[in-house]
């Protein structure tokens, strides 16, 4: 029954805007699996670099005994093997890892050893894997958990070694890149890492953050890695060619590379 005093073209009105808001609300949310699919492969492709991409990383950290500071140097290849090369300032360290394999050759000093993609970073209170390109064979049966108008919240079970159990992904929907990204060990309701990315420049048609913040709960630790990336005709490559990675010197701490600045 109608009101006393509503008009019939008022409520004719109201129910076509409840109508509208409706369908532009449903039609903003609910990625069907093959949309989910091609996020996913977007956001592979957006980290998957077009060329050797060198990054000039400052290291905040900030842990229970205190905080201080250090610095790294990292080359992202292309390519199908997900390679990149770390040298870390202090303690002097230097790693080629190989995304596709899964494995770590890690040099301190003289000391040469191939280890596990999971394990961490001297006590920086991050592992390789945390640092490593996004690929979305790595892992199996995606769900999406939330969405938003610009943003899907996705996790999924990671199908190769791995140290850990469960991933939950927030992709940006528009320029297809992850901006948070929760690491749970063991069981699925053990967060163990939060990472955050942020200040994304764009180079050339890719985006890349300039602030990717870890927090790692067990450890009551933070590490705040501040990124200048560059582009590069080539690394050294002796640096990137596992045969000859042992052998090779480590690159001299120089002045970092101008700070690309996002396209407007």
């Amino acid at each position: 029954m109608r009101s006393p005093g509503v008009k019939p073209t008022t409520v004719w009105k109201v129910a076509v805007v409840t109508s509208l808001l409706m369908s532009v609300a449903g039609s903003a949310a609910a990625l069907d699996s093959e949309s989910l699919r091609l996020l996913l492969l977007g956001a592979q492709d957006m980290n998957t670099p077009p060329t050797t991409m060198r990054a000039d990383i400052g290291i905040a950290l900030e842990t229970y005994k205190g905080s201080r500071a250090t610095r790294a140097i990292a080359f992202f290849a292309p390519g199908k093997e997900a390679r990149w090369y770390l040298q870390l300032q202090d303690p002097a360290l230097e790693a080629l890892v190989s995304g596709a394999e899964r494995t770590v050759t890690e040099r301190r000093g003289g000391n040469v050893r191939t280890i596990a993609i999971g394990e961490p970073i001297d006590d920086l209170g991050i592992s390789y894997e945390d640092l490593s390109r996004f690929i979305a064979d790595d892992f199996k049966l995606w769900q999406i958990a939330d969405e938003g108008t610009d943003v899907v919240l996705a996790g999924a079970n990671p199908q190769v070694a791995s140290a850990y159990v469960y991933r939950a992904y927030t992709f940006d929907k528009t320029r297809t890149i992850p901006l948070e990204v929760k690491f749970y060990a063991k069981t699925l309701n053990n967060l163990v890492k939060l990472r955050t990315d942020s200040e994304h420049v764009l180079i050339g048609k890719k985006w890349f953050p300039g602030r990717i913040e870890i927090q790692n709960f067990p450890e009551s630790s933070k590490a705040i890695l501040t990124v200048r990336w560059s582009q590069v005709a080539a690394a050294p490559p002796q640096l990137l060619a596992p045969e000859h990675f042992g052998s090779a010197s480590p690159l001299p701490w120089t002045s970092p590379t101008p700070a690309a600045t996002a396209t407007p």
